[in-house]
């Protein structure tokens, strides 16, 4: 078997533990008991690889041959079950090794999935079936199991948990920018809320509004119009930073969620939101500032409390975003409820 495919990357898979009820040693004389020739030929034939340790002494009695065609080390350096724990994954070795010893000193048939080390530097997802054999008085005498590679079978979960992300992300993106979308926005509304109703701490929030959006639309068209959407997100991505969260909240509308900010803060945010977007230098021949594309910022600050919920903030940031709107664009208007008792502010700027 070839190693090509054993170095894996860094897999999102943990090791998996699963208690078998009954034994699975099927009642009643094996093929082979009366001929061990006939018994180790079987049993070394199959891509199983067969183990036996002895339960006084903790060393293996046997291991099959395949072992080394699989992960590289000869049966003759599997001697005791330090061995086998040595060649397995430092992740998964404690978990694995610990719940093994627990249900063999219990008795109880068990299997585990974890990964083992390869001589060459990779490893093999293995899945380890152990059956444990007890004396009449009930003590355990040994150990006996297979290791079955299942690598493949790992791989196939891991593309398809790859995928599954890949589905919940499209599912939380805009598609056209690229930033959240609104249900993510009120996933994450939701969860800041509760974050800083926890905490004490101030929320801010950000709503924007390209300006004389559909006159640009109907002069350059909507081609045109959907690479500056994608501009202005890539801009204000980058002005506002890592620790906010943007989303599309609508049509030409974008809005930041800036957890733990002051109004002070938060309006700098929006100026220095709006300056790039000056910078950016957007042709915008039906507009009346500089005929290039600016926006207009409406800013709420607010610590949560019973005196307001979600909604009512929202909308109140958003009645500051049109107040911009209505003063002629192109500006800030910003509201602090962050002080008790109410408005700690209201401010108007270019």
């Amino acid at each position: 078997m070839s190693h090509e495919d054993k170095k894996l990357p860094d897999s999102a898979l943990q090791a998996a533990f699963l208690r078998h009820q009954d034994s699975l040693a099927p009642p009643g004389p094996l093929l082979g008991d009366d001929d061990p020739t006939v018994y180790r030929t079987l049993l070394e034939s199959t891509r199983a690889i067969p183990w036996k340790i002895d339960w006084a002494t903790m060393q293996f009695v046997y291991i099959g041959p395949q072992i080394e065609t699989l992960l590289g080390y000869a049966p003759s350096t599997w001697k005791t079950v330090e061995d086998w724990a040595a060649r397995m994954h430092p992740d998964d070795r404690e978990p694995v090794v610990n719940f093994c010893v627990a249900q063999s000193q219990a008795g109880t048939d068990h299997e585990a999935d974890y990964r083992a080390l390869t001589a060459d530097g990779g490893y093999v997802w293995i899945r380890d079936v152990v059956h444990v054999v007890r004396k009449e008085n009930g003590d355990v005498e040994a150990l006996i199991g297979f290791m079955f590679d299942i690598s493949e079978r790992k791989r196939t979960e891991e593309r398809l948990a790859e995928l599954q992300r890949e589905l919940e992300r499209l599912s939380l993106s805009d598609s056209l920018t690229g930033v959240g979308n609104r249900r993510l926005f009120d996933t994450v509304i939701a969860r800041e809320w509760a974050s800083a109703a926890a905490s004490g701490k101030p929320l801010s929030l950000v709503m924007v509004d390209i300006d004389f959006f559909k006159s640009y639309n109907d002069y350059y068209g909507h081609l045109q119009g959907d690479e500056c959407l994608k501009r202005i997100a890539r801009v204000l991505g980058e002005a506002a930073g890592p620790n906010a969260f943007l989303g599309r909240f609508g049509g030409e509308e974008f809005v930041l969620v800036l957890p733990e900010t002051d109004a002070d803060d938060a309006v700098r945010v929006a100026e220095r939101c709006r300056t790039r977007i000056a910078d950016e230098a957007i042709a915008h021949l039906r507009s009346p500032h500089s005929q290039l594309v600016t926006a207009s910022f409406g800013v709420g600050t607010v610590v949560p409390n019973e005196g307001i919920d979600i909604m009512a903030f929202i909308n109140l940031t958003d009645a500051q975003l049109y107040q911009s709107k209505d003063q002629g664009r192109n500006r800030i208007s910003a509201v602090d409820r962050a002080g008790i008792g109410g408005e700690g502010f209201k401010l108007q700027s270019r």
